[in-house]
């Protein structure tokens, strides 16, 4: 079938036609071309190859290169958890179908806060072992011995986004195996509900590049010897997952929220053994498991003994601290300027929008009087609720912020965070408030060290919250924003969680923050204690805190202090050195997560002074890092023929879509293409594209869930492109527009088709939600609210007791009811509530006498 696709330069723009299943874009040189195939598989890879002079231009039409396939035959995974760190081990094993020698490419996701030191090849028997060095020099190594016919193995972090991993595979021989090993430490931390999460992302979802960035700043490849082609492999893998639970700790339960788990616990509950069920994983979602210990709040310190031999940070003994400071009630502060940013780009389409709705409106309810808020809206532009900025929390802008609340929808194009930011820190902080951003997001942007680097600038003035929606959301960007902020961050992976987690970074928000935090070690002999980092963490209340802290090997911990002052009153937690447990680990786990916990600071920093130091961090302990990369090549065995024939094949599995640039000429709206996934299976058929050859997105292991189809088929990519303007926000200044304009301009995307009608509570499903939207601006609940509430009698409820205020004793009823029906949901109606009795307290009643007496009225009827 004949697609129309678009060729682009710097001169002009022209269509050509094409005649075969894939399309080539031509590229700036016109003598290269860049294939893509769009013939998708459910268990699939997809091959990004740059053919130069293979693909014959006879009057338009082009002659396909041959094809190669490369198989990917199984994925293994194990996971040991210790404590509150992890260790994963990946397997990947594919099998060269060819005669000839190919080059492999493969991209994977990785946790943002993953400590990568490992990458090992097994090819025909022979192990190839890479070692940490200095990128540009390993990249040169990995080059020359290709060229040279060696086989080769390299494994870098992307150039823009600390997680996602790019690893290379030269000269796999004709006919042969490889297996390909990645070894990474994670950092785990307690969650809100007391889990120890364990997530192992699988999901790569298309990066959003904004128009500020050019192909040649995200494109991280190889320079290669060559021709290149495209791959696609159809054939099913298998996916081993299997986890062990060990270290200390006695185990309550194992469960996750998305997975069926075998879980053998251990006859005194220190251990356990966790597998798949026999139906499997399908690598459609980021696995995930939680931990529930059965004292996760105590205070844990572990000193991890040092290399003898070793040099550096390895050489020295490593102490992890895990502690939950609390901090009371009054250190809860009214005086913030509270900015709620949430994403309305059309990759936030259905559940995720919905729930981003509940949790705005919950959001609002919760907020105390006597602050500011405003709330902004983005995607290709942004839109502020108060365009002259933050108001005060009143009735009147509360009302208006519900009105928002009702209209909010995914329809707002790609992903252009920046822009907003921007906005944001363009106007001073309100004088005597502290500036406060909750961002909601799914994460799925490229310019990540813009952000980044934009929000570590003004941390100082403003601390920014952070919540990651959905499976492949940007643990770079999500924790990256945080860490720069100065604030806290949390990723949700099932809608209904999203309300708890934001309302704990609302609690977290509203403290005063932490001053004059001071970690004190009494050490024999005095001296040679390093933090590491060396700025003292952010310390919130009922937050898990990581600290790492660098002791000589012959020192002896007597006790730890951590102090700080939080408003008016003073904190100190003090710890004996009997408290310390030491252990021997011959992988170093947590000298290498104190590696890349000192490595993530210093590239937020983004100083030339520390680049060197970072380097020889990186290479003392072998964490991977922007400025360096794992090298390995066989050197003794013969090297491989080359055959002009057989060209180079750089793979990546099939995912959800691709990523695209917000060019004026392109899509910046990913969801029109992602649906070539709908309903794939191995005689998929083919679907027109349009990718950024350059940052292909993908999964390392299979795609993610299909987007809904909002197209046919057989749409040409000139009608669509012509479509796409008038629904798409393509301005380089990004304006800001009020919802009302972009409505009057018709400017709607085509994700808004997906989102279900109605935007009450209820249609959201959350039955929590229909009790919140009925609160008034002063926390408070009409008798008439209470009779919707309870069902019971608007008599019964009037005449159940004695009271100054109605509205008061209503307002009790209600929290009553909350307690009684909602109590696993507590931690998301807890500011709610605590509004709702200074409401009560305020009438002149007695609080705990008037939810007695609704609590005894309620247990009666």
């Amino acid at each position: 079938m004949n697609a129309k696709i678009k060729c682009c330069n710097k001169q002009k723009q022209a269509f050509c036609t094409v005649t075969q299943s894939t399309w080539r874009e031509l590229g700036r040189d016109r003598k290269e071309y860049r294939c893509q195939t769009s013939k998708m598989a459910p268990w699939g890879l997809i091959g990004r190859a740059q053919v130069a002079d293979a693909c014959e231009q006879t009057h338009n039409r082009f002659k396909p290169p041959k094809v190669h396939v490369v198989t990917l035959k199984a994925v293994d995974i194990r996971v040991t958890v210790r404590g509150f760190a992890a260790r994963v081990d990946a397997s990947l094993t594919y099998h060269n179908a060819t005669d000839n020698a190919l080059e492999l490419e493969f991209r994977m996701p990785v946790d943002e806060g993953a400590a990568v030191y490992k990458f090992e090849a097994v090819i025909g028997g022979r192990k190839i072992s890479a070692q940490c060095l200095e990128k540009k020099k390993a990249e040169k190594i990995y080059k020359d011995a290709v060229q040279s016919g060696h086989t080769a193995v390299l494994a870098r972090e992307d150039a823009l986004t600390a997680d996602t991993f790019h690893l290379a595979l030269g000269n796999l021989p004709g006919g042969s195996q490889a297996e390909l090993q990645l070894s990474m430490m994670m950092e785990l931390k307690v969650k809100t509900d007391g889990a120890v999460s364990f997530t192992l992302p699988t999901v790569l979802n298309p990066r959003y590049c904004p128009c500020d960035i050019s192909p040649s700043q995200h494109t991280e490849s190889v320079a290669r010897t060559g021709n290149s082609e495209t791959v696609i492999v159809s054939e099913a893998y298998t996916f081993g997952i299997n986890a062990k639970v060990q270290g200390g700790h006695v185990i309550a339960r194992i469960a996750s929220h998305r997975e069926s788990l075998n879980v053998e616990l251990s006859d005194d509950s220190m251990s356990a053994e966790v597998t798949q069920d026999s139906g499997g994983f399908k690598p459609d979602h980021d696995w995930s498991m939680l931990v529930y210990y059965t004292n996760p709040y105590k205070t844990h310190i572990i000193r991890e003994s040092g290399e003898r031999a070793g040099t550096g940070l390895m050489k020295d003994d490593l102490v992890m601290v895990n502690l939950h400071p609390e901090f009371t009630e009054e250190s809860y502060s009214h005086r913030n300027e509270i900015l709620f940013v949430v994403d309305c780009s059309g990759s936030m389409h259905g559940d995720r929008i919905q729930s981003a709705r509940a949790t705005l409106l919950l959001f609002l309810k919760s907020l105390p009087t006597g602050c500011y808020f405003n709330v902004i809206s983005f995607g290709s532009t942004y839109s502020l609720l108060f365009s002259d900025g933050s108001q005060e929390y009143t009735e009147e802008t509360l009302k208006k912020a519900l009105g928002l609340h009702s209209t909010i929808e995914a329809d707002m194009g790609g992903t252009e965070i920046l822009q907003p930011i921007k906005q944001i820190y363009s106007t001073p902080p309100k004088p005597g408030y502290a500036r406060q951003i909750i961002l909601l997001t799914d994460g799925q942007v490229f310019n990540v060290d813009q952000v980044k680097e934009l929000v570590s600038r003004h941390a100082h003035e403003t601390r920014v919250f952070a919540v990651g929606i959905g499976d492949g959301a940007s643990t770079a960007l999500v924790y990256g924003l945080a860490r720069a902020g100065r604030g806290h961050a949390e990723m949700v992976y099932q809608q209904d969680k999203l309300q708890l987690k934001v309302m704990g970074l609302v609690r977290s928000m509203l403290q005063e923050s932490a001053q004059d935090v001071r970690i004190i070690f009494d050490v024999d002999p005095p001296g040679g204690i390093k933090l590491i980092p060396k700025n003292p963490p952010i310390i919130f209340g009922g937050q898990h805190l990581i600290m790492y802290v660098r002791v000589p090997t012959s020192t002896e911990v007597k006790s730890i202090t951590v102090s700080g002052v939080v408003g008016n009153a003073e904190f100190k937690n003090c710890y004996s050195g009997s408290d310390v447990v030491t252990i021997h680990d011959e992988e170093k786990t947590l000298h290498r997560l104190a590696a890349r916990a000192q490595i993530n600071e210093w590239q937020i920093d983004n100083e030339e002074d520390v680049v060197e130091d970072m380097i020889t961090l990186s290479l003392a302990t072998g964490v991977v890092c922007r400025r360096t990369a794992l090298v390995g090549v066989d050197q003794d065995m013969k090297p491989v023929g080359h055959n002009p024939e057989a060209l180079a094949v750089f793979t990546q599995p099939c995912s959800r879509g691709v990523s695209f640039r917000s060019m004026a000429a392109q899509a910046a709206q990913p969801t029109v293409f992602d649906s070539f996934c709908s309903g794939a299976s191995s005689d998929s058929v083919t679907q027109e594209m349009l990718y950024q050859d350059s940052c292909l997105g993908a999964s390392l292991f299979s795609m993610a869930q299909p987007i809904p189809r909002t197209r046919s088929p057989g749409v040409s990519f000139r009608s669509m492109l012509k479509k796409m303007r008038k629904k798409i926000y393509f301005n380089k200044e990004s304006p800001i527009k009020s919802r009302a304009e972009r409505d009057a301009d018709g400017d709607m995307g085509e994700e808004a088709e997906s989102v279900s009608e109605g935007h009450s509570p209820v249609d959201c499903g959350k039955n929590l939600m229909s009790v919140v939207s009925l609160q008034k601006f002063d926390g408070s609940w009409t008798l008439e609210d209470a009779v919707k509430i309870t069902s019971l009698p608007h008599l019964l409820l009037a005449g159940a007791t004695t009271y100054k205020n109605e509205t008061s004793w209503a307002t009790s009823v209600v929290l009553a009811f909350l307690e009684t029906k909602y109590s696993a949901e507590k931690d998301e109606w807890a500011l709610l509530a605590n509004k709702a009795q200074m409401f009560i307290a305020r009438c002149g009643d007695d609080v705990e006498a008037l939810m007695v007496a609704a609590r005894k009225v309620l247990a009666e009827n």
